[in-house]
This record gives structure tokens, sequence and C-alpha cells, in this order.
């Protein structure tokens, strides 16, 4: 009672309490209680089940992007192991194998051995110029490996590593504290609804204590002070509900009615801390989704920034090596060029030899027909039989033992024999061994001063283990004075002849015709006699060595000196290139006019033309220049093409008039220039410069290159007339003579202009915006029989930046301009097809 009465003066002292029904008014005031965001509502469940369902959604796309990051930084090992053995290619070195336990330890010095031969045949293969090159890019993959590794590494660390330590901690904390939150709800809504059913005063101890002790745990896992209270409530209540039955029957009615209040009230505090336990579990889960939608800004932020910063850092990296590789590639560049230019001015020969046995096939195929046809003829009948010849008649009418003669002319492949080598050739050997299953094998052959050897074939060196890639082996036959040459005329065979040698059985040999038959006895005649004449012998060596093979010979190479092939090869082909300047070859290394427009495309019919007026080259004064710069209009010769070309094609457009075709215009205009022409403007100030000397045809090529920069690209020999003026007004200035050449069909003074810096872009105002190409394309003979050069003025203006593209003020092109205005036809064709290019 005394608490009843508390609480009742507890309401009258309060002036917040609710009114009584009769201090109401009339009308209700509307009344809306303010509720938690937190407190068990649809809003909470569904804004609570949107934020998990983003948190999962966030947890499965931060594991995908992990997963890829380490897929990435897997395939990017790869390419850096990938990019490692490119590298390793390029430097010319064999991919390494893998080898297990013990043969590893074994085979290391075997696989050190096979290394450093291979690495030998690939330098020799590859060159010394080549080999540098790839050398430069298998060092530069070899760093953008590293790049590529430290790249993978820090974005595997930062997506990977980072995201999934996010995602596994903030996860499983996030849905602990649902877990718990939706448990503790659950219980506090279940002792709600027991006590609005009326059910608190009949629950029995188990059913009290299950809810007791249900809340206490909940609660005990949030602050531990309320978890003894929980306990402290629960044992009291325990106790009470031990004795209460005991003490019903005891009491009295004001004590029983008394103590059904305090079990009342304990009943309401313990609802009251289960909601308020299920609340604080409520906002620690809403907290913790609030925490993770910021903490995943500034977490993927910086995760994302660690990746963009290796990202920056591989790119940083490439741009430094490549302007550190800036210098190599300009030098690279310009070994390339000369490679090239190399190899087109050394295709001229070849490409005449191959003509020339062009030629020579064809010939043979004539023959070839002519004497098919006859056959058939004999065969029908339809022929009558001719004088019958001889073998040997019938074999000089075919010259079938000319051939190697035609050959060697029609190529003009004069490979100079080896030194000290006096005859070589292939020959038939007849083997001294009855039951062999070839007779006659085919050898190389050779004689020098001291004996006859001959060349063991490449099965015969592989099979005894020999390198036969890299050296020929020669096996010793006989010592020239000790042997003696038999003509065998009453052999069955033809061209046979014996080289007899003391204590060895006669050596039959066949040659491959009669030429190489008289050149074999008569050789060896003539050596021996030499020899026994001269007296140089050395008697203690003779008789040495007979039968056994001789290593790193080649073909009379008396050094003793390993010779490979490639060496062998090089020799070979300078021996080729040398054959042009041979003197007997002089007359027919002269090609004919139809020749020479054989080896490239048809020339021009004006090439002839051009190359009579300019017979010298216009800057080194060599004769016969077949190189031309278009956009100049001068003819250089092959070395000054070279340089023209380092120059760049803004500066110096190379054609040759050998190898490529020109148009019309190009021939045209390069006829209207020329060389005198040019350098009556180019080098009309060089007598104002000091130290500066024309170079001639014998000067290097470094004087050479000094000249034609000085010359084209700085233009140092102009004679400036207008020295005082700046570089703007002398730009205009020389513009506007541009354009007066240009209408007047003026192509030296177009020249002129442009090489005093006139701009072929310069827009008259005073001409309504047109450009030198507009007036140009306008432009008419001045009289009835002066030659018009328009379409040379208009070539060299569009050979040297002019655009036909370009618009004047009224939006009218070049041609637009030349068909508008009446322009010659001849232009207006040429223009046309211009266009269409």
């Amino acid at each position: 009672m005394s608490a009843m009465t508390s609480r009742k003066e507890d309401n009258e002292g309060n002036n917040d309490v609710l009114p009584t029904s009769e201090e109401l008014p009339s009308q209700p005031k509307k009344f809306l209680p303010r509720t938690s965001f937190t407190a068990d509502s649809p809003y909470y469940t569904s804004y609570v089940e949107t934020e998990m369902r983003q948190v999962r959604v966030l947890s499965d796309t931060l594991r995908d992007i992990s997963g890829r990051a380490k897929t990435f930084g897997k395939c990017g090992a790869l390419m850096a192991e990938a990019t490692r053995r490119l590298a390793l290619s390029c430097r010319l070195k064999p991919p390494k194998k893998a080898k297990q336990g013990q043969e590893q330890d074994d085979e290391e010095s075997d696989g050190s051995e096979d290394d450093s031969r291979i690495l030998r045949e690939r330098q020799e293969a590859v060159g010394d110029e080549m080999m540098v090159v790839l050398k430069t890019l298998g060092e530069v993959l070899d760093e953008i490996a590293d790049a590529q590794v430290q790249m993978c590494e820090s974005l595997e660390a930062s997506l990977s590593h980072s995201l999934e330590a996010f995602c596994g901690v903030q996860v499983h904390e996030v849905t602990t504290l649902q877990s718990e939150s939706d448990s503790m709800t659950d219980a506090a809504e279940q002792s709600l609804a027991r006590y609005l059913n009326g059910r608190h005063a009949s629950e029995d101890s188990n059913s009290w204590n299950k809810l007791s002790e249900q809340v206490s745990n909940s609660f005990s896992k949030t602050f531990s002070t309320q978890t003894n209270m929980s306990g402290g409530l629960e044992g009291r209540f325990k106790n009470f509900l031990g004795t209460r039955q005991k003490d019903d029957k005891n009491k009295d009615p004001e004590q029983a009615m008394a103590t059904t209040t305090a079990n009342l009230r304990l009943t309401l505090e313990q609802i009251r801390l289960a909601q308020t336990s299920a609340e604080l579990s409520r906002f620690q889960l809403l907290q913790k989704l609030v925490s993770i939608k910021k903490r995943r800004n500034f977490e993927l932020g910086e995760s994302a920034l660690a990746s963009l910063h290796g990202i920056r850092a591989y790119f940083h990296h490439c741009s430094d090596l490549v302007e550190g590789l800036t210098p190599r590639l300009t030098r690279i560049q310009a070994t390339q060029s000369k490679s090239r230019e190399k190899h087109a001015q050394a295709r001229r020969p070849w490409k005449a030899r191959e003509e020339g046995l062009v030629g020579a096939l064809d010939q043979v195929g004539q023959a070839v027909a002519h004497a098919s046809s006859l056959a058939n003829l004999m065969a029908s009948g339809e022929l009558g039989a001719p004088a019958s010849l001889s073998l040997k008649e019938l074999e000089e009418e075919t010259e079938i033992w000319h051939l190697p003669q035609l050959l060697a002319k029609a190529s003009r492949y004069q490979r100079e024999p080896a030194p000290g080598v006096l005859v070589e050739g292939w020959l038939y050997k007849k083997t001294s061994t009855r039951i062999a299953l070839q007779q006659w094998n085919k050898r190389w052959f050779m004689m020098d001063k001291d004996g006859i050897y001959y060349f063991r074939t490449s099965a015969e060196m592989k099979k005894a283990g020999s390198d036969h890639l890299r050296t020929l082996e020669r096996v010793k036959i006989c010592d020239l004075v000790l042997c003696a040459v038999r003509e065998m005329a009453n052999c069955d065979l033809r061209f046979c002849f014996e080289i007899i040698t003391p204590n060895q059985k006669p050596l039959l040999l066949q040659a491959r015709g009669p030429t190489e038959y008289h050149m074999w006895v008569e050789g060896i005649r003539t050596s021996i006699q030499h020899q026994l004449v001269s007296g140089t012998v050395d008697a203690n060596q003779l008789m040495k060595g007979i039968g056994k093979h001789r290593k790193g010979k080649k073909r009379g190479d008396n050094t003793g000196k390993s010779k490979t092939l490639g060496s062998v090869l090089e020799s070979e082909t300078s021996d080729v290139e040398m054959s042009d300047n041979d003197e007997n070859d002089k007359e027919s290394s002269d090609l004919s006019e139809e020749e020479n427009q054989n080896l490239g495309r048809t020339r021009h019919p004006m090439v002839p033309d051009i190359m009579t007026a300019n017979p010298c080259c216009a800057d080194c004064g060599q004769d016969n220049p077949d190189w031309a710069c278009i956009n100049l209009g001068v003819l250089v010769c092959i070395e000054c093409s070279g340089v023209h070309r380092s120059l760049g094609v803004h500066l110096s457009k190379v054609r040759s008039l050998t190898l490529d075709s020109l148009n019309d215009a190009e021939a045209r205009l390069l006829l209207a220039m020329g060389n005198e022409r040019i350098n009556r403007i180019l080098e009309a100030g060089l007598g104002l410069q000091q130290g500066w000397t024309k170079p001639i045809n014998g000067s290097s090529r470094q004087d050479k290159e000094n000249w034609i920069k000085s010359k084209y690209q700085w233009k140092g020999f102009l004679n400036d007339k207008l020295p005082d003026i700046n570089v703007a007004e002398k730009k205009i200035h020389y513009s506007k003579v541009l354009f007066e050449a240009a209408r007047n069909a003026d192509v030296l003074g177009v020249a002129e202009a442009l090489a005093y810096g006139g701009a072929v872009d310069w827009k008259n105002p005073e001409e309504n915006g047109k450009t030198a190409l507009h007036v140009c394309a306008l432009s008419h003979p001045m009289n009835s029989g002066e030659i018009w050069q328009g379409i040379e003025c208009a070539e060299l203006m569009l050979q040297n930046g002019a655009k036909l593209g370009t618009m004047d003020d009224s939006t009218q092109g070049v041609l637009d301009s030349a068909v508008i205005g009446n322009g010659e036809r001849k232009m207006v064709e040429f223009l046309s097809a211009r266009l269409q290019q």
C-alpha cells in the first residue's frame, strides 16, 4: 500500500502526467508519440535488411575484386617470366631446361658447353650489328619485367590482402551483432507478450528461470555490471519461487497481496531490462552498419589509391626508360638507315646477276624447245634425216661443256679461289672396295703446291662426330712431286685419268667434261714440273699425312686456323661484290639501257634527259648521279642520297631514278630545275662564308654530311638580301615573293622564295585569302609562244607542304579555284589526279 501511495504521490507531484477524463477538453488533441529509430518497428527492420543486403553485396564485390587481384598477380608473374624469357632470347641465350636431382649436377658442365656453343652459333648467325640491337631490346625487356613484378605485387597487396581483411572482420562483426540483436529482440517480445496475456502470475519457476537466464545471458555480453545485476535478480527470484508455495498457506491476505505486488514489480523490471538490452543491441547493430558505410569510403579509397600509385610508378618507370632509350634509339635508327642504304646499293648487282641467269635460262629453254620440235618432226616423218653428227660434234653444237662458263658470265659470280689453291673442282672418285654399293663418289678435290686433297662430305664428318657445320676437313691423297698422272684413253668411261702414287693403288678419277679434264691433267703435270725445277720441296715432309684428314683447312688455307662457314660465305660475298670492279668484268658489267630499265620499275622516258642535264652530283660532283631529291629538284649520288635521307622527308624526298618510278609532274619538275640552277640559288653566298669548301667525289662521308646539312637544313650558303629585318617580317616578305612567282608560273622564282623562307600556306589578305597554290592554279601562259610551267610550280609547292584542301575566304579549294576561274585544262586534270591519290 505504501508503494501504491508513493506512486500516487509521485503522480500528483508530476506536472507532466496525463490528464484525467474529467480534465480532457471536448475536442481531443492530436498526439504523436516520439519513438527511437532503433525501436523494434517495420522501419527499422526494413532498413537493417536493406543495409545487411548491401553489406553482403559489398562483401561479395570486394571478394570478387580480391580474387581478380590475385589472378592478376599470378598472370602478371607469368607475364614477367615470359618477358624475361623473351629478353633471354633477345640476348641470344638458349632457353634453360629444368633438370631434376642428380641429373642436373651431372649434366651442368655439358649444359654450359652446349649453351656456349649455341650462343656462339646464334651470334654468328645474327651478326654484330643486329646483336647490338637485340641486346638493347633484351635489357629493356628485363627492366620492364622488373617493373611488371612490382606493379602486380603492389596491386595484389592493395586490392587483395587489405580488402580481404576488411571483408573478413567487418562482415563477421555485423553478422554477429545481427544475430544477437534478433535473439534479444525475440526474448523481449516473448516476455512482453506473456505479460500482456496475463500469464505472468501463473508462470511456474521454470518459465521465469528461462526468461531471466535468456535476458541475463544476452545482456551480459554488453555490460558486465548488468550481468551481475541480472544474476542477483535471478538468484533472489529463484529463492522466492522456492519458498513461495510453502509460505502461501502461512501468510495472511495482506502479506500475500504485498508478495504478489513485489513479484509483479520484478516481472515488469525484467521486461524493461530485456527491452533495453534489445534496444542496445539494435543500436549497436545500426551503429556498425553506419560505420561500415563510412569506413568503406576511405578503406576502399586507400586501397584504390595504393593501386593507382603502383600503376603510376610502373608507367613512370617505363617513361624514364623510354627517355633513357632516346639517344640509343637515335643511334640504332641511324645504323638501320645505313644498313638499308647498303642493302639497296647491294641489290643492284644481284638483280643484274639474276637477270643474267634468267636470260641464260631463256636461252637454254629456247634451245630445248627447238630440239624437242626437231625430235617430234623426225619421229612423225615430217622432216628428213639430217647429216649424221658425231658425239663430239653434237656436244660442241649444243655447247653442253660450255654451260658453266655461260652461267658464270651471265651471273658474273666471280668467286676468287682460296689463296694457294692451284686447281679445284668436282671429280668422281672410284672406290677401291669391290663390295661397295656405290662405285663412284662425288668429291671436291683441290691441289696446292704441296699435294692433292679432297674434302670429306658432311655425312662422313657427321658420322665421325665432327662439326660439319663450322669447319671443312680435307684428306690428303698424295704429295705432288711423288705422283704421276696418266690419261685413260682406252677406258670405257670418258674424261678419266689416274693418279699414281708410291705404296698405294692408282686412284681413278673422272672429270665433268673435257674442259675440266684438261684443266686437271695439265695442272697436275705443270705443278709437278714446277716443283721439280724449283727444288723447294722438303724431303722430310714427303709421304706424311697421306690418307688422314686435316681439320680447320678451307680450300688451301695453309694458315692452320679454323674457318667457319660464316667467314667463308662472308668472304665469298665480298668477292662477289668486288667482281663489279674487276677489269675482266668491265665490259659485262656495263648494262644496256634496256637492262637498266629491267632492274626496277619501268623508268620514265624523261629520265635519260634528266640524267644528261645533270651529269654530276649536286653536292660532291660525282659522275652519273641516279638519285633525285624531288622537292629540291636536284640529282645526287648514292652516298649523298644517304645523307639526304637522314635529313627527313620534310627537307629532302629521295627517289631512285632506276629503281623507283616517277610521274610526269615529278619528271618535268626535275628537268625544269636541275643541279646548276638550284646551286646558283642555294650556294649564292658561299663566297661570303669562311672555312667552307665544297666536297668532291673523294671527300669523306662526314665532310659531305656537314656540307649537305649546312646547305639544305640550315641554308647557310644563301645570299641574304634582307639581313636587317627580323625573321617574321622576312617570312612575310618572301611569302609575298612566292605568291607572285606562283602567279607568274615561275618555277625557279618559287624555288628561290622557298629557299629564303617563304611559306606555302601563307594567305594573302589582299587576294581574298588565297595561297600561292590558288593563284598558281589560275595562271596562264603570258605569251602564245612561252613555255608555261604552272604544273611544275604546283608540283614543287605540293612537294614542299602545300595542301590541295586549303580554303580561301570564299571557302574555295585549289581545284575549285582552277575550275571556277577558268584555269588551264592541264592544270585542272593535274589537280584532279593529285586529289584522287
